[in-house]
């Protein structure tokens, strides 16, 4: 090997001086000399030369293999998408595809209602390298597919409500005003109410074929229109069939049929019923805040009496209301009240408690002189005619019953009630009568008597004789005038005894 490389090193001064010599004479004779220097050399070190290649070959291949992968490695790669004969996108994977042929059959909507026809898209793909910036979203690929399918496409503004295409227009400013002005109107005026729709509302952009655009005018009656919807009714007292079609604009035979009654007329209260009513396409809530004054109750503070009867009682100090201001904030349903919430409450006028006394000594079960029972007898036990009631008589009121019968002249007359004599003797028309205070601001009087039995300030029991019936003053006939008074007031006896 050292002998070969000398004799190598000796060729190459040698072929060094040749070819200055040759280029000396011409630029061609230092070619030709070029080449038969070179030939002889391999020539004369054939056998090294091999040698030398038969190391170097495998590693430069190896080399290459390595280079070659990794250049291959640090590229992208995509689906070039073809459809319809055109290439239209460059997408990463076939799952791009798969979502815009999902978004391509929601935008597609059909002429006939509920017609679930499917856009059948059958693409081809090739995959080749790419430059990532040119990979192209689910959403530009569906527009793609729309504008190479085989309907007529215009850029329009859906409408979807609850997820469900209700239609699309050209201008989405048209679509916003509809829909603003639907929201305005809810509010009737009310500048300071806000208003939202209940269903979830969205407006999308895009390429939509032309039979599924309808014009502005259809858009807005479509959504300012009713539908009917089925409702419960609660069957309510006194409800009757009849009533309750009445009620909802509907026939007896329309309320049969959506219930399937076979007999409509039995009904029961809290039986469940369907009805059709009609509902807005749009249904809004309008919150708004309402305010209000609203009294507060009194209480009534009852403070016991042990000297009194349980039928006792007395106002001390009179109860009066407070009033309250309130701010609710309220919220409507298509103009039905659906639910309330206090926001505050401003007491304005603090009430004033009632103070009742009310008495605790029960009453004997016998009647005892000077003692009110709290009820009245028959103030004639022995007569039960009644000549002339509580009522107009010949020009006047008369105010209290004349009591009379067969041979009713001089019959016991007893007190209605035990209590104490505040008079007894003559008083003009009344003639000879009786009175007597029962306690609690009730009172008897007990007139045209023939003889009086008791004297002023006597304590009588219920049912003691205390007269006997006559016909002294203004009289047509022996009877018994019976009056009762409450309060210094005369009212109706028959209130107070039968």
């Amino acid at each position: 090997m050292r002998k070969e490389l000398h004799s190598i090193r000796e060729g190459f001064t040698i072929a060094g001086k040749r070819l200055r010599d040759a280029k000396q004479q011409s630029v061609g004779q230092a070619l030709k000399e070029s080449v038969k220097v070179t030939g002889k050399s391999f020539v004369r070190h054939k056998k090294f030369v091999c040698g030398i290649l038969n190391i170097a070959a495998p590693l430069g291949a190896l080399v290459l293999l390595i280079f070659t992968i990794q250049y291959w490695n640090s590229l992208n790669y995509g689906l070039v998408l073809t459809y319809d004969g055109q290439e239209i996108a460059t997408i990463q994977d076939e799952n791009i595809f798969e979502q815009a042929t999902e978004m391509v059959n929601q935008r597609m909507i059909h002429d006939v209602e509920g017609e679930d026809t499917q856009v059948e898209i059958t693409p081809s793909f090739k995959l080749s390298v790419v430059d990532e910036n040119r990979y192209s979203a689910a959403s530009a690929v569906c527009d793609l597919i729309i504008k190479q399918s085989d309907g007529i496409i215009e850029e329009a503004s859906g409408l979807y409500v609850d997820g469900e295409l209700i239609g699309a227009v050209k201008s989405s400013a048209d679509l916003r005003y509809i829909l603003q002005n639907i929201l305005n109107a809810a509010k009737e005026g009310d500048t300071d109410a806000e208003a939202a729709f209940a269903q979830n509302v969205e407006t999308v952009s895009g390429l939509f074929p032309t039979n599924s655009i309808m014009t502005t005018e259809e858009m807005e009656s479509l959504l300012t229109g009713t539908e009917k919807d089925a409702v419960l009714y609660t069957v309510k007292a006194g409800d009757t069939a009849t009533s309750i079609a009445q009620d909802h604009n509907l026939t007896l035979t329309e309320l049969a049929s959506i219930n399937q009654f076979s007999d409509i007329d039995v009904l029961h209260e809290g039986d469940l019923l369907n009805i059709e009513m009609a509902v807005p396409k749009l249904s809004v809530n309008i919150m708004k805040n309402q305010e209000y004054d609203v009294d507060i109750p009194y209480k009534t503070i009852t403070q016991k009496d042990d000297s009194q009867y349980t039928d006792y009682s007395k106002v001390i100090t009179a109860g009066v209301n407070g009033r309250q201001h309130c701010v609710d904030q309220v919220t409507y349903l298509n103009g039905v009240e659906v639910k309330r919430e206090n926001l505050s409450t401003t007491v304005l006028e603090e009430p004033v408690d009632q103070v009742v006394v009310t008495g605790t000594k029960k009453r004997p079960k016998t009647a005892e002189a000077g003692v009110s029972t709290g009820s009245m007898m028959w103030p004639v036990p022995s007569l039960h005619t009644i000549t002339t009631g509580f009522e107009y008589r010949w020009g006047s009121f008369h105010s209290g019953i004349d009591i009379s019968g067969s041979s009713a002249y001089g019959k016991t007359i007893v007190a209605a009630d035990g209590g104490t004599v505040t008079a007894a003797g003559y008083s003009g028309s009344y003639g000879l009568r009786v009175q007597i205070n029962h306690g609690n601001g009730l009172q008897t009087l007990y007139g045209h008597c023939s003889k009086l039995l008791v004297s002023p300030g006597q304590k009588v029991a219920k049912g003691q004789a205390i007269a006997l019936v006559g016909s002294t003053g203004n009289s047509t006939g022996p009877h018994c005038h019976f009056e009762v008074y409450k309060n210094g007031s005369r009212v109706n006896p028959f209130n107070y005894v039968n």
